[in-house]
């Protein structure tokens, strides 16, 4: 799992499928996340969309939502195989886009972590329970949801057709992958920023000699944060017999393996919990992969490297150094308004300047750095 105004139309035309009876619902992609708005007594509420999961909300809404407890215990796992039991809950009281959600089931749980990344308050996570029965089209050109129970396909040449099943309960969807001749099963999940990730073991079965390794803070989940090294490799993938081509690939401590938003977001997809199949049509994007090659996060109250990718241009920095000044704004002593003052500045930038304690400056450019392993 590894985060608005929202309208309601009577009818949406896309380009593909055709739907009927359709709502649209913007959302921002913040972080690989697909962040909606979900009303919860006549109050808009930031939620993730996220069908890698099992619908979570923060403990601050108990009041609003008067959910009832049921005699279910749910035992989850987050991205970084940590474990945990959880009450769950019903609820007749969200709400989204105009469409009143029926006996969903939830589970409280503290979410202020995601607020603190995103930048943005985060109170929930809209989990795969919560799609079940409805037709979700994801359009991340436009940045818009359009959710309906019933479609029309269109015949669009070059789209792949993913049949899915789904784990109990949750109703996570698994389909399964090919790469590099190994067959694979994957959770599709919107919920996670990344392309293919895979368990470290599935990985170092298929891995080569050429890829590039990232150390430090690899995840950070519900209730646990994983540190150590990734990879990141370009691999030829196949799903359901159709090729797509060279895919960027990763290695995680999780023990389940990942299809994310870095890879969907190169298509128009089409995520139908009616029939359990997924329709990918290609938007025309290729893999890639925009980096300053270091990630930055507050700790107590400093502001260090806690990410970075091993390469000889980046040999004089090292995890856990300390930061004084990104373009000129002074870090030396955080707070949350500093660190989105500087993601800001990431997102909006191709190149930063950065002074650290040791008094050391370094000037660094974004780039897609799947080149390197081309």
């Amino acid at each position: 799992m590894k985060n608005y105004t929202v309208q309601c139309l009577t009818i949406v035309l896309l380009l593909f499928p055709l739907f009927f009876n359709a709502a649209t619902i913007p959302f921002e992609l913040i972080d690989g996340k697909i962040v909606i708005e979900v009303k919860i007594k006549d109050k808009q509420h930031h939620f993730i969309f996220d069908s890698g999961a099992f619908t979570l909300i923060s403990p601050e809404l108990k009041d609003e939502i008067k959910a009832k407890k049921t005699k279910i215990i749910f035992e989850g796992t987050d991205a970084n195989n940590a474990k945990s039991k959880m009450d769950v809950f019903s609820t007749n009281k969200l709400q989204i886009s105009d469409m009143d959600l029926k006996e969903v089931n939830f589970s409280f749980a503290d979410i202020n972590w995601m607020s603190a990344r995103a930048c943005k308050k985060i109170s929930g996570i809209f989990g795969a329970n919560m799609m079940k029965g409805k037709i979700w089209q994801i359009d991340f050109k436009n940045s818009k949801l359009t959710v309906s129970d019933q479609v029309n396909e269109l015949n669009v040449a070059n789209s792949v057709h993913i049949p899915f099943s789904e784990e109990n309960f949750t109703g996570v969807p698994k389909i399964n992958i090919k790469i590099r001749n190994q067959n694979l099963e994957f959770i599709f999940d919107t919920g996670s920023g990344m392309g293919f990730t895979l368990d470290q073991n599935s990985y170092n079965q298929i891995k080569d000699d050429l890829f590039l390794t990232f150390e430090g803070l690899l995840a950070q989940s519900i209730s646990s944060v994983s540190i150590g090294e990734r990879y990141v490799d370009l691999m030829e993938v196949q799903i359901n017999n159709s090729n797509m081509g060279v895919q960027m690939v990763d290695s995680s401590s999780d023990s389940r393996n990942l299809l994310g938003t870095r890879f969907m977001e190169n298509y128009e997809v089409q995520l139908d919990f009616i029939h359990k199949k997924i329709i990918l049509n290609s938007n025309g994007d290729q893999p890639r992969y925009f980096t300053f090659g270091v990630s930055f996060a507050p700790m107590k109250e400093d502001f260090i490297i806690v990410n970075k990718i091993q390469l000889p241009q980046l040999s004089a920095l090292n995890v856990k150094d300390k930061i004084l000044k990104i373009n000129n704004i002074d870090v030396s002593k955080v707070n949350s308004e500093t660190v989105c003052e500087v993601k800001k500045v990431l997102d909006s930038n191709s190149s930063i300047t950065i002074e650290t304690s040791a008094k050391k400056t370094f000037t660094l450019e974004k780039k897609n750095v799947l080149e390197y392993i081309r």
